[in-house]
This record gives C-alpha cells, structure tokens and sequence, in this order.
C-alpha cells in the first residue's frame, strides 16, 4: 500500500496505517513487511482484526509473515484515530 508519509516515530506511522485504513473498504490484504509489522503491533493493541498467513522462517533464520487480512477496525481503534487526529498539528505548506 502507498499511503503519503506524514510525521516521524514508529507509533505515528501505526496511527497513519490505522486511518489510512479506516478510509479503506475492508478487509484489506497486506503484503508488505513494514505494514504487516505495523498492524501486527495495531492488532495487540486491539485497534483492528486481522488474520495472518503462518510464519515462515526462511534460510537466514528471519521470521517472515507473507500477507495480513485486516478484516475490521474496532471501536478503540476508531476512538485512537479520532483523538490521534485531534492531537495532530495541521501540516505546514
């Protein structure tokens, strides 16, 4: 997924992926590494539902989950949007 990058800081790249998906038609599949970490860490935090194909531990010893499904955001995950956004300066042109 191409998404503009905002801001800085792992946790606001979480929330930009978070509302990025909201604006989305769910599920949606994800196959890259950096999204699938993020919503990885977005579904312990019970902010979406999502489903992941198995781990695969490829010859160099890395883990590595192909694709995610995410299939739902939840009402938390829509109250951190809304105060995320709230928190968030207006971009400087």
């Amino acid at each position: 997924m191409k998404r503009p990058r905002r801001r800085a800081g792992r946790a606001n790249e979480c929330y930009e992926l978070l509302e990025h998906l909201l604006r989305r038609q769910l599920p949606v599949v994800c196959s890259e590494p950096d999204d699938i970490d993020k919503i990885l860490a977005l579904r312990s935090a019970m902010l979406l539902q999502a489903q992941t194909e198995p781990t695969v531990v490829l010859r160099t010893g890395e883990r590595r989950i192909a694709r995610a499904i995410v299939t739902a955001i939840t009402a938390e995950g829509r109250a951190a949007c809304a105060l995320h956004g709230a928190a968030t300066p207006p971009a400087r042109r």
